[in-house]
């Protein structure tokens, strides 16, 4: 119970750090155009949230498996290492950790969005002139103008997440995930021969992620488990640190052991918004972590995700196309449905009885929507007691 109770004290720390003023980065992309004459509107607005929705939906996720598991033997009155690897980093395996046991990590990760739709964010733009309009001092229209408009965003996120699991019984796990993200943005914008710079940042709580797993009984050589995943709109929307909507993710892990050092995996989960379906997604995920020897391990997985629907907002703006005046998206971005395909390649290093250290890389398959162009790097420790 001394262990809940901590778990709970860290829940009413984070959410009070997440309830302090923040500077507002939706705006940053909202206004950039006023910074150069460009009068904003409607699918200006829309773009910033269309931005924001997509941001925080692309930041990845430790899974809650501890990369040391145990069963209570009654005979010998002592807990035993169930599992026969160190385990994967982004994957869940079906392993719980054993009631009574605590697992904690720290970990950090940097994210740089580089690209949308495989176009650099340094340049962000549609290949015809927008088709603005000219207003007298009192506001009267009087004649238009076109304006070859570009973005040129820079924007990191440095997120610390502490994760912490428990077991309630030999097969049931609760963990819960808080991440603490320190977010910039740059914004230039040009307009014909006009140029402009802003810089925003901001420190919060990201989404707060409450997680179960329940082991189910073996399969012949294959283990199982049922997940349950509730994410808590604790980050703040307008700063790209949360989705601003609640989730429930029902999600099914499978692994098997392959002599007696190599353990595949398969992830398959979907994540639901009671308040709007269409923007759920489904998470999925196929790869193997070995035992390398005894102390060291490493894993190799292909992640995916599927949004059920793209972005609502509506970002079309009049454009002056070679058949004339057309509404097409502002600065070309599409934030219709997508697919992400990721490769994540990582090591465990126990360096003390249960406490190790761990690495791993992400790197994009694919161009679809926010991306980061290189490798998004993770380092942490975790322990287990």
């Amino acid at each position: 119970m001394r262990k809940l109770t901590w778990m709970t004290m860290v829940v009413g720390l984070v959410l009070g750090l997440g309830s302090a003023e923040a500077r507002s980065l939706r705006d940053a992309i909202r206004d950039a155009p006023q910074l150069v004459g460009v009068q904003g509107g409607e699918p200006f607005d829309a773009l910033a949230d269309a931005f924001a929705d997509t941001a925080a939906r692309n930041l990845p996720v430790i899974s809650a498996s501890a990369g040391f598991t145990y069963t209570y033997n009654p005979d010998l009155e002592i807990f035993e290492r169930a599992s026969d690897t160190l385990g994967p980093i982004f994957m869940e395996r079906p392993d719980t950790i054993g009631q009574g046991k605590f697992n904690f990590n720290v970990s950090f990760q940097y994210v740089q969005f580089d690209d949308y739709d495989g176009d650099s964010l340094g340049s962000l733009q549609n290949d015809n002139p927008l088709i603005t309009n000219l207003v007298d001092g009192s506001g009267n229209v009087v004649g238009t103008e076109l304006i070859n408009l570009q973005y040129r965003v820079g924007f990191q996120n440095y997120i610390t997440a502490l994760s912490a699991t428990y077991g309630i019984l030999d097969n049931l796990d609760v963990n819960i995930a808080v991440p603490l993200i320190q977010t910039t943005l740059d914004v230039g914008v040009v307009a014909n021969a006009a140029r402009a710079h802003t810089s925003e940042d901001a420190f919060g709580v990201g989404d707060i992620l409450l997680r179960g797993k329940y082991r189910l009984p073996l399969a012949g050589d294959f283990r199982a488990a049922a997940g349950l995943q509730f994410r808590l709109p604790s980050g703040n929307e307008d700063d790209f640190q949360g989705t601003g909507d609640f989730e429930a993710s029902p999600g099914f892990f499978v692994s098997t052991i392959l002599w007696d050092r190599v353990e595949p995996h398969l992830n398959l989960a979907l994540d639901l918004v009671p308040a709007d379906f269409e923007k759920g997604q489904a998470r999925y995920g196929l790869g193997a972590d070995v035992d390398i020897i005894p102390r060291v391990n490493g894993s190799l997985a292909f992640l995916g995700r599927s949004q059920f629907d793209g972005s609502d907002q509506d970002t079309d703006f009049l454009h002056q196309t070679p058949n004339g005046p057309q509404l097409q998206p502002l600065l070309g971005a599409d934030f219709g449905r997508k697919d992400f395909f990721d490769l994540s390649f990582g090591m465990r290093v126990v360096v003390w009885r249960e406490v190790m250290l761990f690495a791993n890389g992400i790197y994009a398959l694919n161009d679809d929507g926010l991306r980061n162009g290189t490798i998004i790097p993770t380092v942490g420790v975790e322990g287990t007691f």
